[in-house]
């Protein structure tokens, strides 16, 4: 029986990467994360190592993160934890997936996608700089002899989303103006284009870097179609059977 630990797991994408897992048999499944049934602080070294120690995993899904704040805020967990179940991984038979961002790439021109995972990265942001330096470790620790990939996700959509990203603000305005307590959604410059791909599928993918990904490897999370983000906000408000004229773009 495979032993699989995960953090992040009640995120949107931990939610349906476990839900995946749950399906597949001979699966043990551990999550861990202050918002888990663990209760542990990822960042609190001794007690992340001490769990480890305890569940002994074949498999680390690390999808824990925090999308907000300074470099402060953000390294512990972006950064730290990572390097915790690294360090752990050392002379041990695990594998390691860290999830990654396409935030670490910066901004991108149109006439650049889709982009290829060699791409330097030049993130503009403090998450994607955290996020940029969580995949520095791989190379030093895949070095080092540890069985390590990194999944690289790019935009999410889909049930769940957070509401500080686009995609999950989209969600949360349509609900509004469906059930009657809103009559527009407001919303930025629509003009960026982006990939986009479904939590689902997302998972579908994560688990199969996880399971045939060679050591030391980064791979894309991601449908591969550039989209704009009107495009995308006309498609989502179809579905609803919306139309663009409940957007207000400032």
């Amino acid at each position: 029986m495979t032993r699989t630990l995960v953090t992040g797991a009640s995120g949107a994408l931990g939610r349906a990467v476990v839900a995946r897992l749950e399906t597949l048999g001979e699966q043990q499944v551990v999550t861990l994360g202050r918002r888990d049934e663990s209760g542990l602080d990822l960042c609190d070294r001794a007690a992340l190592l001490a769990a480890l120690d305890a569940h002994s995993p074949d498999l680390i899904l690390h999808l824990a993160a925090r999308f907000q704040g300074e470099l402060e805020d953000l390294y512990p967990i972006n950064v730290g934890v990572a390097k915790t179940l690294l360090d752990w991984a050392m002379g041990r038979e695990v594998r390691v997936v860290l999830v990654g961002s396409a935030a670490e790439y910066g901004i991108v021109a149109a006439a650049d996608n889709p982009i290829a995972e060699d791409r330097v990265l030049a993130p503009v942001s403090a998450y994607g700089l955290s996020k940029a330096w969580q995949t520095q470790l791989l190379g030093v620790y895949a070095a080092r002899g540890v069985d390590v990939v990194c999944a690289r996700v790019f935009n999410l959509i889909g049930p769940g989303i957070s509401s500080r990203l686009f995609a999950g603000r989209l969600e949360d305005g349509i609900r509004a103006v469906l059930a009657g307590e809103a009559t527009e959604i407001r919303v930025g410059d629509l003009s960026a284009i982006r990939d986009y791909l479904s939590i689902d599928e997302a998972a579908r993918q994560l688990l199969r870097i996880a399971g045939r990904g060679r050591a030391g490897e980064i791979y894309h999370v991601a449908s591969g179609v550039p989209v704009s983000m009107r495009e995308l906000a006309r498609k989502r408000l179809a579905a609803a059977g919306l139309s663009l004229d409940v957007l207000l773009e400032s």
